[in-house]
C-alpha cells in the first residue's frame, strides 16, 4: 500500500519520464521496506541483480535521494541511545564540574556505563511502552541523584533544555 501510495504520488506530481519507471519502483521498493522496521532489507545491488534492472545502484539511490526530497520525508529516527548521548552532553557542557564529582570515572566511561543501564531498560518487555527519550532522562536523573548531592539543579536544567514538564 505504502508502496503504491509512493509511485501514484511520485508519477502524478512528478510528471516522471518512462524511462526512469523502473529505477523509481525499485527506489520506491526500498523506500517501502525502510519503513518497515521488520523488513529485511536486501542490499541495493543485489536488488538490481534480481530485479534485471538497467540502473545501477548509484542511480537508486539518487532517486532515493530525489523522491524523500520531493516528499519532504526523512527517515531517520533518533533511538534512546541517540537520546542518552544528547542528554549526557547537555548535562556536561552545561555543569562541566560534575565529572569530577564522580567517582573514579571519566565521562566516556561514564556513558558507557549508563548506556549499558538504558539497553537493560530497552531489554525488558515491561518499559517498552515509555519512549527511548524518556528512558533515557530517567537514567540520567538516578545516576545523577546516585552520584551527585546537587542533582536537582542540574536535572531541572536538562528537562527545561529537553522542553519536558518535571
Amino acid at each position: 500500500r505504502l508502496l503504491s501510495s509512493l509511485l501514484s504520488v511520485f508519477f502524478f506530481s512528478l510528471q516522471a519520464q518512462l524511462k526512469y519507471l523502473q529505477c523509481i519502483a525499485i527506489s520506491c521498493l526500498v523506500l517501502a521496506a525502510k519503513t518497515n522496521e521488520d523488513e529485511v532489507i536486501p542490499s541495493v545491488e543485489r536488488l538490481v541483480v534480481q530485479s534485471r534492472c538497467k540502473h545501477s545502484p548509484a542511480e537508486i539511490l539518487r532517486m532515493e535521494r530525489i523522491i524523500l526530497g520531493k516528499l519532504q520525508w526523512d527517515l531517520y529516527t533518533a533511538t534512546p541511545m541517540d537520546f542518552l548521548n544528547i542528554f549526557c552532553a547537555m548535562v556536561m557542557s552545561s555543569w562541566p564540574h560534575l565529572p569530577p564529582r564522580l567517582p573514579q570515572r571519566n565521562p566516556s566511561l561514564h556513558v558507557a556505563l549508563l548506556t549499558k543501564q538504558l539497553q537493560h531498560c530497552m531489554a525488558c518487555h515491561q518499559l517498552v511502552q515509555f519512549k527511548g527519550s524518556t528512558l533515557a532522562l530517567v537514567i540520567i536523573t538516578l545516576e545523577l541523584e546516585r552520584q551527585t548531592p546537587g542533582w536537582f539543579p542540574v536535572i531541572t536544567d536538562l528537562l527545561k533544555k529537553a522542553q519536558v514538564g518535571s
